[in-house]
């Protein structure tokens, strides 16, 4: 995998994600504005964790097993950012539309592009959240700079 590159903000661009036996997630290059954005330390926490490639091969030994299991990841804070990225992963790894997921208090971690190419591989994503509690409304959402701005679902309501 390239270095990412940053661009401002804490933001780097995603520009195409790739599969291939045993191997496949998004590459994260930096190329075109116009992409989808993800933040950078919540994208390094996880892909950097020597528990990815381990939580990859459980999953796919227990649909071994057990057949087309459904998986629910769960996190909560930057564990839930970390298990939206996990959410994303093994469904493109999977191929499949049985991973779920549920956070709570997760901050957001992409543009709005971002996330309604979340959703096109997690569909049921569930985002628990308390309206005092700031985690989950950072990074602060700016109204007049919306392609710069961090969302986690595309339904994300504008008081969120």
């Amino acid at each position: 995998m390239p270095d990412a590159k940053v661009f401002g903000m804490n933001l780097i661009y995603v520009l195409c994600f790739f599969t291939r036996v045993g191997c496949s997630f998004i590459y994260f290059l930096m190329r075109f504005m116009f992409w989808l954005k993800v933040h950078t330390g919540f994208y390094s926490a996880y892909n950097n964790t020597l528990l990815r490639p381990a939580i990859t091969n459980a999953v796919r030994k227990a649909r071994r097993l057990y057949g087309d299991i459904s998986v629910i990841v769960t996190g909560h804070s930057m564990g839930g950012a970390m298990a939206s990225f996990c959410a994303l992963d093994l469904a493109i790894s999977l191929g499949s539309d049985s991973v779920h997921l549920m956070t709570f208090g997760q901050p957001r971690i992409g543009n709005a592009a971002f996330a309604s190419y979340f959703e096109q591989y997690v569909p049921s994503a569930i985002r628990v959240t308390h309206e005092h509690d700031i985690v989950p409304h950072l990074p602060p959402y700016f109204f007049f700079l919306p392609h710069l701005t961090y969302h986690h679902f595309p339904r994300e309501g504008m008081g969120a």
